[in-house]
């Protein structure tokens, strides 16, 4: 099925998810559920840890830079920043810094950090070139850069029912508001490119169960999307079809991949 641009222009992008929107919180919350664990377990591969100075960038519903503040302080740092950083209100109380910020043209401290971390943020900038560069420039000599972002990799178009009609629809969307749902893959080369050694990078595919943290991210992910998704000719019965099958705790699921990539900053 193919679908049709929706009103706005793709000349004049903007954020597909906006964290303004009412359930914002709890998708932000579910997303952090879903995939914390993860995000988590290389990092502290990495070597995070007390005394660490830490960025992340676009931090979103904040629970990875709280997991940080729990490690990394007292003693270390640990800047939080977003474009709407209105989730963030509590990292202060942790020991952690909150600054609004836009990646692309905010002011990021350069060789300031061992640590700088983002999570499906830069897919959905149309300069993340340009920011991917600001944060290579953002770590100290040794410091690391661990970036999650998802990527198609072909598996989006075998994805199989509702649920994967409306996703093809959803990355439609994010694309025409700037996103790239097939650049992640090139983030090793990326890496490299700019001057980073000791480059690693793997792909997961997430498999969930219908009613779990991720089936529910993605449930409030139909509903903050739903005029979007309907303007580019998804039915709203085939919207509902998606979130039953995301309800349904007999389902499996999965979803496209998340692709890690990191490295270090050279001594």
């Amino acid at each position: 099925m193919s679908w049709s641009s929706p009103t706005s222009s793709p000349g004049d992008p903007y954020y597909t998810l906006p964290n303004e929107w009412g359930f914002a919180d709890e998708r932000l919350a579910l997303l952090g559920a879903a995939y914390d664990s993860g995000s988590i377990a290389l990092a502290q591969r990495l070597g995070v840890n007390a005394g660490s100075r830490c960025l992340e960038a676009g931090a979103g519903g904040g629970s990875f830079a709280r997991w940080l503040c729990s490690v990394a302080l007292p003693g270390g740092r640990v800047l939080a920043v977003d474009a709407d950083p209105r989730h963030l209100a509590d990292l202060p109380g942790l020991g952690g810094e909150v600054a609004q910020l836009d990646l692309v043209t905010g002011d990021i401290p350069e060789r300031a950090f061992d640590f700088v971390h983002t999570r499906f943020v830069l897919l959905h900038i149309a300069d993340r070139d340009i920011v991917l560069e600001r944060l290579v420039r953002a770590l100290v000599p040794g410091g690391v850069l661990m970036l999650e972002e998802g990527d198609g990799l072909g598996v989006l178009d075998e994805m199989s029912g509702a649920f994967g009609e409306v996703w093809r629809a959803f990355a439609c969307s994010t694309e025409i508001a700037g996103a790239s749902q097939s650049w992640a893959r090139s983030l090793p080369a990326q890496l490299e490119a700019l001057g980073l050694v000791d480059v690693h990078a793997e792909a997961e595919i997430p498999m969930f169960r219908g009613g779990s943290p991720m089936a529910r991210m993605w449930n409030l992910t139909w509903v903050q999307t739903h005029d979007t998704l309907v303007t580019l000719g998804i039915p709203p019965e085939v919207i509902a079809a998606a979130q039953a099958e995301l309800e349904d705790e007999q389902q499996w699921l999965y979803a496209p991949p998340t692709v890690r990539a990191w490295a270090t900053a050279p001594v």
